[in-house]
């Protein structure tokens, strides 16, 4: 069954309750198999903010050959980078026989991608459309990169029940993966 509006807006709410810290937040999401799947609706509500992003960026090299093949490609990469890291995730704690915990980890990590997807689109055209005040939007996107680093951090830390080294290591190892992958996807779609 299709998530409904309810529902998103349940896990959305739930995502600013790990922001603020407050350990109920984990019964606003449905940690199942199930929900797993459902936590992808999270692409789609985000993914606006992608385009925008991405429009922002071609604007600011001046890119005019960008047509439905450039698109298509953008988009497929955008499937795979949403979908690998949480696979990953997922077998790599079946495989040590803590699937749960993986999925109250990877649900809110899913969800948490809408609010942060938009604050980054904000930043981002503020960063290339507010000249007059300098260093103005790279200190926003810095600081929401900072939201974003705390909120995965938290997500970690509650979901995976693990010590705050440990949250680090799994937030590090998150931008460092993400980081690799757009490196490599990137170069595979030059060649293309």
């Amino acid at each position: 069954m299709f998530p409904t509006a309810s529902y998103a807006f349940r896990a959305l709410y739930g995502v600013w309750l790990i922001a603020c810290r407050r350990t109920e937040s984990v019964s606003y999401f449905d940690i199942s198999v199930d929900g797993f799947w459902k936590s992808f609706l999270a692409a789609l509500l985000v993914l606006p903010a992608n385009v925008i992003i991405t429009f922002v960026g071609l604007y600011a090299i001046s890119e005019t050959n960008y047509g439905i093949f450039a698109a298509l490609r953008d988009l497929l990469i955008y499937g795979i980078t949403w979908l690998l890291y949480p696979l990953l995730v997922l077998n790599f704690f079946a495989f040590l026989g803590s699937k749960d915990r993986a999925l109250a980890y990877l649900i809110p990590y899913n969800w948490a991608s809408v609010p942060l997807g938009y604050m980054f689109a904000v930043a981002t055209v503020l960063n290339n459309f507010l000249s007059i005040v300098p260093f103005l939007g790279i200190f926003l996107l810095t600081t929401v990169y900072a939201v974003a680093i705390c909120l995965f951090f938290e997500i970690a830390r509650q979901g995976l029940k693990v010590s705050r080294l440990s949250a680090i290591g799994v937030v590090v190892f998150d931008f460092i993966f993400s980081i690799s992958l757009m490196s490599v996807l990137g170069s595979i779609k030059s060649q293309i």
